[in-house]
């Protein structure tokens, strides 16, 4: 099986895959907005957790195909490229409905991926997996969990393939297919450079060749940009307030954090439908004209009163959730005599793994 994908063309699957996207907690994920209520902002992004998931398990697989590998490893090779690929499909499986919108009031997607392997949801699936490559099928599901929440593994870089702050395949994809759907250039990265310059260090860890630093570059600056003009753009968060509040009050009505089957029947489809059961005030964020009255957000609620004269119910407080980047003064590092360009950034690992 293949499918056709509008940034990565291409992406074969084998029948294990298949048969993880046929399941109904991975199909949920058609109909969760990757980039949640920022649609009503940039109509364009209305592309799925989904398709994201898809990306990632191919980004993903483009890293691990190019790391070198050690004598001791090559036996398990298979193995581990088959858990990087899984982890990958799973890693957003959680989600709440519109993405990250409701983590403003409810413990992070993170919290519902590590249900589902707890309860054992996969189970079958990994079974397959554990006769094909003589494994434990808790050995498999511990591995994929570890891979998909990016939680430490052995080999190490595993754990990082997916979730590494600076390189990692979920960062890759997110600003490619992001800037797409948005129509925003800011995301746009030479993923095939980038790929070529992953390496790995003396103890197994990600790291970039002194050649990919310009790519890994691109990649930090592309995410500050992406962030300040899609993801902490204001209207974007006042709209994800508004929803944030309707989807936390629908899922506890339901009962949906505690139920893991009743949490994987809500989607974003299932919260515009319900809200016709609201009062006017909520159901009125999905008049085209709301547009016009979404909050404006202030990062001092008395300073916005005494300047607009507004009531203090319209001013909230909006602490982004992530910050889009830290410059700091330049770093650089010395390996073997050869002394490395610096890259701003707050995250020091970065240095401590380049080869």
């Amino acid at each position: 099986m293949q499918i056709f994908d509008p940034i990565h063309n291409f992406i074969p699957f084998n029948a294990i895959e298949e048969q993880l996207l046929a399941h109904p907690f991975m199909v949920r994920l058609v109909h969760i907005y990757q980039c949640g209520p920022a649609f009503h902002v940039y109509p364009g992004v209305t592309h799925t957790r989904f398709s994201h998931s898809i990306g990632v398990m191919h980004v993903a697989t483009l890293l691990f195909d190019q790391l070198a590998v050690k004598e001791a490893e090559k036996e398990h090779w298979a193995y581990y490229r088959q858990a990087v690929r899984l982890g990958a499909l799973l890693h957003d499986v959680g989600h709440y409905p519109l993405s990250h919108t409701v983590e403003l009031f409810l413990p992070k997607h993170e919290v519902m991926v590590n249900k589902t392997f707890a309860l054992g949801v996969w189970d079958p699936l990994f079974s397959e997996v554990a006769k094909i490559y003589k494994k434990e099928c808790g050995e498999v599901s511990r591995l994929v969990r570890s891979i998909a929440l990016g939680e430490p593994t052995e080999p190490y870089f595993l754990s990082q393939l997916i979730a590494d702050p600076h390189f990692g395949a979920d960062r890759i994809d997110y600003l490619l297919r992001d800037s797409l759907y948005s129509g925003l250039s800011y995301g746009k990265i030479d993923l095939h450079q980038l790929v070529r310059s992953v390496r790995l260090d003396q103890e197994n860890r990600l790291g970039i060749s002194a050649s990919g630093l310009p790519s890994v570059e691109a990649l930090l600056l592309a995410r500050h940009w992406m962030h300040e003009r899609l993801y902490q753009h204001r209207r974007v968060r006042s709209y994800a307030f508004h929803y944030a509040k309707v989807v936390k009050q629908i899922l506890m009505q339901q009962g949906a954090l505690e139920d893991l089957q009743t949490f994987m029947k809500i989607n974003d489809h299932h919260i515009f439908a319900s809200l016709k059961d609201f009062p006017d005030e909520e159901k009125a964020i999905q008049d085209p004209q709301f547009r016009v009255q979404a909050y404006k957000c202030s990062i001092d609620k008395l300073a916005e009163v005494k300047k607009n004269y507004e009531n203090t119910k319209n001013v909230w407080i909006d602490v982004p959730t992530q910050t889009s980047m830290t410059f700091l003064e330049g770093q650089k590092v010395r390996l073997e005599g050869e002394e490395i360009f610096w890259i701003y950034t707050d995250q020091k690992e970065l240095f401590e793994s380049i080869q």
